[in-house]
C-alpha cells in the first residue's frame, strides 16, 4: 500500500482546532515552534462575520484535509459556543470522532508525545482533557503567597 502524499502508512487520528478568529492559528503556530511539526493537525478559524453554514464548511473541509481513516478530534476554544455547537453536530455517529473543548497551549503541545496511531478520538480527548486541566494554575497558590482581598 503507497500513502498518499501527506499521508501516513498507518492510519493516525486527525486534529482540527478550531476557534474565533485566529486564535487557533496562532496556538498552533506556537506549538509548532516548541516542538516541531505536528503532522495531520490544522486549524479552522470562525470570525464573527461567519454564521453557521459558513463555520460547518470550514471545519468539514478541515477535518476531511486530516482525516487518515484513525478518525478526527476537534478540539474546540469555547463550550457552547457556535463553533462548539457546529462540531457536535458533526459527531452523527458515520466515523471515529470526538469533541474536546477549552483548548490550550499545553495541550497542543502534548499531542507531539501521543501516538496517534493507537488511540482514539476519545482516548486522545481524555489525555488532552486531563493535561489541560493540569496546566490551570494559580501562581499565589504555588508560592504559597496568598493574596487575600487584592491585597498583600
Amino acid at each position: 500500500m503507497t500513502p498518499q502524499p501527506g499521508k501516513t502508512l498507518k492510519p493516525m487520528v486527525g486534529v482540527v482546532v478550531v476557534s474565533h478568529e485566529q486564535v487557533a492559528f496562532s496556538m498552533l503556530e506556537a506549538a509548532r515552534r516548541v516542538v516541531g511539526t505536528l503532522p495531520g493537525v490544522t486549524v479552522a478559524c470562525a470570525s464573527s462575520a461567519d454564521d453557521s453554514a459558513a463555520i460547518m464548511q470550514r471545519v468539514s473541509h478541515a477535518c476531511s484535509e486530516v482525516d487518515d481513516g484513525a478518525g478526527v478530534l476537534i478540539m474546540v476554544d469555547v463550550y457552547g459556543s457556535t463553533p462548539f455547537h457546529v462540531a457536535m453536530s458533526m459527531l452523527d455517529g458515520t466515523g471515529a470522532g470526538e469533541v474536546l473543548c477549552g483548548v490550550n497551549l499545553p495541550m497542543l503541545l502534548k499531542l507531539a508525545t501521543l501516538d496517534r496511531t493507537r488511540l482514539t478520538p476519545g482516548a486522545m480527548a481524555q489525555e488532552l482533557c486531563e493535561c489541560g486541566r493540569r496546566s490551570i494554575r494559580i501562581g499565589s497558590e504555588l508560592t504559597g503567597k496568598i493574596i487575600v482581598g487584592g491585597t498583600r
